[in-house]
C-alpha cells in the first residue's frame, strides 16, 4: 500500500518544489501555503496514493483551476457581485458527480504546480477521498487541451465549471480538447480571471495509461532538499541537478528585461537574460502563463514541451512571471527537464509541441 497522508511540512515542501518543476505557472504559492495553513490548523491533513491503491473500475476525474491574466473590461463584468461560493471546486466535483450519477473515489491534478498540485489535495481532504500522486503534464501547462489525456483519447467531456459568483455549467459534449479550452477559458474571463474545472471523468483503468505518476512524491522531495539547503547555505543548484538528474543547467545569468501583457484569459511577456560569463550570450524567453520558447543569441533554444526552469541562483527558488520576479540585475539560472516520453510521442508532440505557440509568439510581438 503507498497511501500516504503528508504532514504540514511535507506539504508546504510540496509547494516548494512543484513552483520550480512548474516552469513558471501552476497558480500562487502564497494562496497554496495560506490554504495549507488553515486546513493543518484544523488538524485535518492530506492524502495521497499510486494509481495501484485504487480498484480498476474505481473512477477518478481531473480537476484545477482555469484562468490568468484579463482585461479592465472583463474586470468590470464581475464589479458590484457578491462571491457567494466559498468552495467552488468542491461545488464543480459535485455538480459533474451529480450530472453523471457516479461517486468519485479521487481526484487527480490537472498540472504540477504550486497551488493546481495541491487543488485536489484540498477537495480530496474536505471530501474523504484521496488524490493521485500524480499529474496529467507533469509540469504547468497554458491550456487544459495541453493534457497527457488528450493524448491518450480520454475525453474532456462532460465537464463542469463554477466560479465563486454561483455561475454553474455543465458541458456535456465538447468538438474537442481545443473547443473544451476556449469554452473553459472564456468562462474564465467572464469570472474575473479563474473559474474551478472538474473534466475527463474516467476509471483509473484508463488513468494508468495517461498519468504521469509519482510527481508529488518528487516535488516533496525536491522542495525539501531545496529548503534545507537555503538554511545551511549550500548550493542549491548543485542540489536540484543531484535530486532530479534529468534536470540540466543551460544558462546562468542576470536579469536585462521583463514584460507581461494580460488578456484573453493568459498571462503572457518575454524575459531577457544575459550571461554571467560571456558577454554577447543573450537568453530570451516567451512565456505564456508558463515559459515554452526560448532563444539563446536569436536562434532557437529550449521548448515546450520540455520544461524551462527558471530559479534564484542564490536560493534556488522557483520563479514565477505571474508575480514580480524578474527585477532588472537579478541573478538568475535556467534549467532544462527533458519531457516525459508520453510528449515525444508523435500525438504528444502534435497536443504540446512548440509549433501551437508560433502564431501566439508572433501575435505578441506586433503589438510591441
Amino acid at each position: 500500500m503507498t497511501i500516504k497522508n503528508l504532514s504540514r511540512k511535507e506539504a508546504l515542501d510540496l509547494v516548494i518544489g512543484a513552483k520550480i518543476l512548474a516552469c513558471g505557472g501552476g497558480g500562487s504559492d502564497a494562496k497554496a501555503i495560506d490554504k495549507i495553513n488553515e486546513i493543518y490548523d484544523r488538524e485535518e491533513f492530506f492524502t495521497i496514493a499510486d494509481l495501484s491503491d485504487f480498484q480498476e473500475e474505481d473512477s477518478i476525474c481531473i480537476i484545477g483551476m482555469v484562468g490568468g491574466g484579463i482585461t479592465k473590461e472583463d474586470r468590470k463584468l464581475v464589479e458590484g457581485l457578491e462571491i457567494v461560493e466559498h468552495e467552488p471546486m468542491i461545488k464543480a466535483v459535485e455538480t459533474l458527480e451529480r450530472f453523471l450519477n457516479i461517486s468519485f473515489q479521487g481526484f487527480v491534478a490537472t498540472e504540477l504546480g504550486p497551488y493546481n498540485s495541491i487543488v485536489p489535495l484540498i477537495v480530496a481532504s474536505q471530501m474523504g477521498k484521496i488524490a493521485v500522486d500524480g499529474d496529467c503534464c507533469g509540469r504547468s501547462k497554458p491550456m487544459i487541451s495541453i493534457s497527457t489525456t488528450a493524448v491518450m483519447g480520454i475525453s474532456i467531456s462532460p465537464y463542469s465549471i463554477v466560479n465563486s459568483y454561483g455561475d454553474i455549467q455543465i458541458v456535456e459534449s465538447a468538438v474537442d480538447d481545443i473547443r473544451g479550452e476556449v469554452i473553459a477559458r472564456t468562462a474564465a474571463r467572464l469570472s474575473g480571471g479563474s473559474v474551478s474545472v472538474a473534466r475527463c471523468p474516467m476509471t483509473i483503468n484508463q488513468a494508468n495509461t495517461a498519468v504521469i505518476p509519482k510527481t508529488f512524491s518528487k516535488a516533496i522531495e525536491l522542495g525539501k532538499k531545496v529548503r534545507e539547503t537555503a538554511k545551511m547555505r549550500m548550493n542549491p543548484i548543485r542540489v536540484i541537478l543531484e535530486t532530479i538528474p534529468e534536470i540540466k543547467v543551460v544558462f546562468r545569468g542576470k536579469v536585462t528585461k521583463f514584460s507581461r501583457k494580460e488578456e484573453g484569459g493568459f498571462t503572457s511577456g518575454e524575459i531577457l537574460l544575459e550571461s554571467e560569463n560571456k558577454v554577447n550570450d543573450k537568453l530570451k524567453i516567451f512565456y505564456q502563463n508558463e515559459y515554452l520558447l526560448s532563444w539563446l543569441n536569436d536562434k532557437q533554444y529550449i521548448s515546450c514541451p520540455d520544461g524551462i526552469i527558471v530559479v534564484d541562483s542564490q536560493t534556488g527558488y522557483g520563479l514565477t512571471p505571474w508575480e514580480d520576479d524578474f527585477t532588472e540585475g537579478r541573478a538568475v539560472t535556467v534549467l532544462a527537464q527533458e519531457a516525459p516520453e508520453i510528449w515525444k510521442t508523435e500525438r504528444g508532440l502534435d497536443v504540446f509541441g512548440p509549433q501551437n505557440f508560433d502564431k501566439t509568439w508572433s501575435k505578441y510581438k506586433k503589438k510591441q
